[in-house]
């Protein structure tokens, strides 16, 4: 069915979407006009808006891929492709020292590109897989970001590491040719066979590719971006709607005790599974935001109130003050008693 009315979580880069923006432009149609139609606003243009919601991104294609009318619009747009439409993921892959520590890297830090599927990789006897699984629930728009993944992965590998020979095996995609007139497209880009109606989205490739040496590998500055990209990591999750509902609706509960999943689930109008779900594709879980939330009002009370530490480990939900006081060390290094002292005696010298 081709389906873009039901709500899709998470949101994607302005980088990201300018790449189609760009391959647009091939085909006469002028960013600003396609961000109006579809009712974005144009700060993506110029990265003021830095993001937009994964439903408008969506949204957007479907225009663009009616509009150009191009069975190939998502394939052609790995020829506008630039280290900019990744952005930090991008930075991230040409600092590392081999294609392996790159390809490893994509999964942990992918949603930074955007909320549109999961990579997983995969040793396949003598091949290394590179899959794709999307969450894009509009069969129009879906084989586009597949084909737009598969052929953009292919040429960033091709570019961080100086080999211009770098192809598949084979490629495996799950929706139907579009036509014999058109594989010749795809052989050119991706110089192996393509395999479609395969029930998977998938590449297969030498284990040789882990080891390539990438063309300017830079280990100090990929720790820092390292740094930024985790950082950038838990901010996108905690800011994602499913996320802030979760964590405002358990602080309210929290007050009282500290409620089990299926009563947040319930609370949100949603069943727990789905619930699950929502998370898992916000790259999020109860427990982490549990956890976190935890951790905030143990520092907040430690510090605000005359509460001893059983007290508060018994707000918190734990069973004996001991296991919060290892967990308590585990968030911050100190126990709940050094870190109430050393905050007072900073407050004191301040």
């Amino acid at each position: 069915m081709d389906n873009n009315n039901n709500y899709l979580p998470g949101s994607v880069s302005s980088a990201f979407v300018r790449l189609f923006l760009r391959t647009a432009q091939d085909y006469g149609v002028t960013p600003s006009d396609a961000l109006d139609n579809c009712d974005i606003g144009r700060g993506v243009l110029d990265n003021t808006v830095q993001r937009v919601s994964a439903n408008e991104f969506q949204r957007l294609m479907r225009w663009l891929i009616i509009t150009t009318d191009d069975p190939l619009f998502g394939l052609k747009s790995a020829r506008h492709l630039m280290p900019g439409a990744f952005g930090m993921v991008g930075y991230l892959i040409m600092s590392c020292r081999t294609g392996g520590e790159a390809l490893r890297l994509v999964p942990r830090y992918e949603s930074l590109i955007g909320n549109l599927g999961h990579t997983e990789l995969n040793e396949e006897g003598n091949t290394f897989a590179i899959s794709w699984v999307s969450t894009c629930d509009d069969d129009l728009v879906r084989p586009h970001l597949v084909e737009e993944y598969m052929a953009t992965t292919v040429e960033y590998a091709r570019w961080v590491t100086g080999r211009p020979e770098i192809h598949p095996i084979r490629v495996y995609l799950d929706h139907k040719s579009p036509g014999d007139t058109y594989l010749t497209a795809y052989r050119d880009i991706f110089k192996c066979e393509v395999t479609f109606d395969a029930g998977a989205n998938k590449m297969e490739f030498s284990p040789e590719l882990m080891s390539l040496p990438m063309h300017q590998p830079d280990p100090l500055l990929l720790k820092t971006l390292q740094e930024q990209a985790d950082r950038m990591t838990r901010d996108l999750q905690q800011s994602d709607p499913i996320v802030v509902q979760v964590r405002s609706t358990l602080l309210a509960m929290m007050e009282t005790s500290i409620p089990r999943r299926e009563r947040v689930a319930s609370r949100l109008g949603m069943s727990e599974r789905t619930l699950q779900r929502r998370l898992l594709e916000a790259e999020s879980s109860y427990q982490q935001i549990l956890d976190d939330l935890r951790q905030q009002l143990a520092e907040d009370w430690l510090l605000s109130q005359n509460w001893s530490v059983s007290e508060i480990a018994a707000r918190l939900g734990f069973t004996e003050p001991r296991s919060f006081q290892r967990r308590f060390k585990t968030w911050t290094g100190f126990s709940p008693g050094e870190f109430r002292k050393q905050r007072q005696r900073q407050s004191e010298s301040a």
